[in-house]
């Protein structure tokens, strides 16, 4: 799995390519704890380049937002393909994980939370 690092304002833009599977997985917890570590609270996961996650992947996801909202912070997923948005929708995820369309809506969300939890 690769991980590209970007930043928008306030937001992490984690841009994945690869499967997001039981063998990669580690690779993406160990960037997430970093970060996290670091005091980054609202990461958003672009999953435009990711052909397939399992459920070892799907846990990860739960596993970091969970992770970042005892932190007060916020996961946002976007550029899901239709298989991964099937696999988000049967188990529930995207009622947990904000998923959205566009990156871009993605990142004015985040950033709208963040004004929002500083007021």
């Amino acid at each position: 799995m690769e991980i590209k690092l970007e930043m928008d304002n306030e937001v992490i833009i984690l841009k994945l390519a690869g499967n997001l599977v039981a063998s990669t997985a580690e690779v993406l917890n160990v960037q997430i704890a970093k970060l996290i570590e670091k005091k980054y609270r609202f990461i958003l996961l672009d999953l435009e380049r990711v052909d397939f996650i399992d459920s070892s992947g799907l846990g990860t996801c739960i596993a970091i937002k969970r992770d970042l909202a005892v932190n007060d912070g916020l996961l946002a997923c976007t550029g899901l393909n239709e298989n991964v948005r099937k696999l988000f929708r049967m188990t529930r995820a995207d009622q947990k994980i904000m998923i959205f369309d566009a990156r871009q809506d993605a990142v004015d969300a985040l950033l709208e939370r963040i004004r929002t939890a500083f007021k």
